[in-house]
């Protein structure tokens, strides 16, 4: 059962509800319920279904008032739906529900996300110098990691530094001694997440490692077609 048909559903219980309380009473709207239920086994779910059987239980119970009872379930559900509503002597309750369901329009469908746009080549540079700031930083606090960055720039200037990376790699050696795996495993972990590479830390990889396999994950991903992050095919 479709979400548009349970709400359409829940529509038509909810008219002859409103129809036959502002017309009689709330008491007897119950015991017609009762009655649906005692007699005929129809719960309030399965009365959309059931139409032709509870306009028999509408004649049984009100008699020749079954008609206006009808009719005026059928103007309210026209009304929620912004239909017109017109008499017709051939119809009965279930005529009307399926009229007014084949008036109604289907919901428009909610447009579907665009593409996402996903990183590629021309932003590794980019990505990898903010991917070591950030790990750095994380690493050792703001104030050490800019004596940090100092360190490192007497051997490669920072924003030379994606052209000189063997250059790098043996100052990030010379300066961080045995904690460097853990800085290298923290920019490969930031360049991964940055570039939207699923991220897997293997013993005994170094930086260097991890780069060259992010670069071959981008040119397989340029190969397939995807979107850069400005848009240009």
């Amino acid at each position: 059962m479709t979400a548009q048909y349970d709400e359409f559903s829940a529509a038509v219980v909810e008219s002859m509800d409103d129809a036959i309380r502002a017309l009689l009473s709330d008491d007897v709207l119950g015991a017609f319920r009762s009655n649906l239920t005692a007699t005929q086994s129809i719960s309030p779910e399965e009365i959309p279904n059931q139409l032709p059987t509870v306009s028999l239980v509408l004649k049984k119970y009100f008699g020749r008032s079954a008609d206006i009872i009808e009719k005026a379930i059928a103007q309210r559900l026209y009304s929620r739906y912004g239909l017109e509503f017109q008499k017709n002597e051939n119809f009965q309750l279930a005529d009307y529900v399926t009229n007014a369901r084949g008036k109604i329009k289907p919901k428009a469908r909610s447009p579907e996300p665009p593409p996402m746009n996903l990183p590629m080549k021309g932003d590794f540079d980019r990505l990898f110098l903010e991917s070591i700031r950030e790990a750095i930083e994380e690493a050792l606090g703001s104030e050490k990691a800019k004596v940090a960055f100092r360190f490192l720039e007497r051997e490669v200037p920072f924003d030379k530094l994606p052209h000189h990376m063997p250059t790098f790699y043996l100052a990030l050696k010379r300066n961080f001694g045995t904690s460097c795996g853990k800085i290298e495993t923290a920019i490969a972990r930031k360049l991964y997440q940055k570039l939207s590479l699923e991220f897997t830390e293997t013993t005994n990889t170094d930086l260097v490692s991890y780069v060259e396999l992010a670069v071959v994950k981008l040119n397989e991903r340029e190969q397939l077609g995807f979107v850069d992050l400005l848009g240009k095919p």
